[in-house]
């Protein structure tokens, strides 16, 4: 090969080693934030949090419009000490039933005795976050962790114990909230292993009531029930069918998923359709004392009593 040759083939070598170096200099820019989406949709998550406006019973207009994590005014005209309310860093987000949903705890410290921690549950709808529900966690507490998990908001809190100071509390409990008709509500949950007491019963329809409240109540006891077996499997009778199926149950979230059913004609009379579809669009369920209460995406709620009693 000739020295013109041998040029030439250098040149074309630095010109795509440049070329290549452009390009990836390009690339990484681009290429950088995406390398952990997660961490990224936190940030996001965190900045939204620290610049949204929460409910407060402690300023005078109700509400907090918090602005990078904290609200300040007067704690009263003229004072010169300050309400002061600010994000916490305990933010947790998860599922809670099919939806993403975020916890994290506010404190208030109002310019006096007392600094006040509240739990707020927000919920992500076409990437905006709207708040849910707020509750009451306690005066002067700490919160050690804060978790969404099996559709619960579990919190581990040092709380005050008879005796303590009102500076230092040394009693650790672990509290549970679950979602119930878009409230926060304070619970007991089960152990990893034991059943939710909405398994295992043949629960019968009892009556249903209807957004405009309209109330719709079957013929004849036992006429249509369900349960909720092992392995998530869902037994249902609709009057002259047997159906079956699936479930999920995620805290106080439920969903009903018929895949058979027998194709018997049932009477004229019978509910058979109506309360098939209304099981399919079951959201969550609750007890209220031995009745089992399902609420539906419409808004309505259907009622059940487990057959044993």
């Amino acid at each position: 090969m000739d020295q013109k040759a041998i040029g030439d083939s250098r040149t074309r070598w630095c010109w795509a080693t440049r070329s290549l170096v452009a390009l990836m200099l390009l690339v990484l820019p681009i290429a950088a934030p995406l390398g952990n989406t997660t961490a990224w949709a936190e940030g996001e998550l965190r900045e939204s949090l620290r610049n949204m406006t929460y409910p407060s019973e402690w300023t005078r207009s109700g509400q907090a419009p918090l602005v990078g994590g904290v609200y300040k005014e007067p704690a009263a005209p003229d004072s010169a000490a300050d309400i002061v309310i600010r994000l916490t860093d305990s933010v947790a987000i998860g599922r809670i039933g099919n939806q993403t949903m975020a916890a994290l705890v506010i404190v208030t410290d109002p310019g006096g005795s007392g600094v006040f921690f509240d739990l707020y549950l927000v919920r992500q709808r076409e990437n905006r976050w709207s708040i849910v529900d707020r509750a009451r966690l306690g005066d002067r507490i700490r919160v050690n962790t804060i978790e969404i998990e099996r559709g619960f908001v579990k919190l581990d809190l040092t709380a005050h114990r008879p005796g303590d100071e009102l500076c230092c509390p040394t009693e650790r409990r672990k509290v549970h909230y679950a979602l119930q008709s878009e409230r926060l509500v304070n619970v007991t949950a089960p152990a990893e292993n034991t059943p939710s007491p909405i398994e295992g019963p043949v629960w019968t329809w009892q009556y249903a009531v209807r957004v405009d409240g309209t109330r719709t109540t079957p013929r004849g006891p036992g006429l249509y029930t369900l349960s909720l077996g092992p392995n998530r499997q869902l037994k249902v009778r609709a009057d002259c069918n047997q159906a079956g199926g699936h479930y999920r149950l995620d805290g106080a979230s439920l969903t009903l998923s018929v895949t058979h059913s027998t194709m018997a004609a049932c009477p004229s009379e019978s509910l058979d359709r109506q309360f098939l579809a209304d099981i399919a669009a079951v959201m969550e369920w609750h007890m209220e004392g031995n009745l089992l209460r399902l609420n539906l995406t419409s808004g309505g709620t259907m009622v059940f009593m487990a057959a044993n009693r």
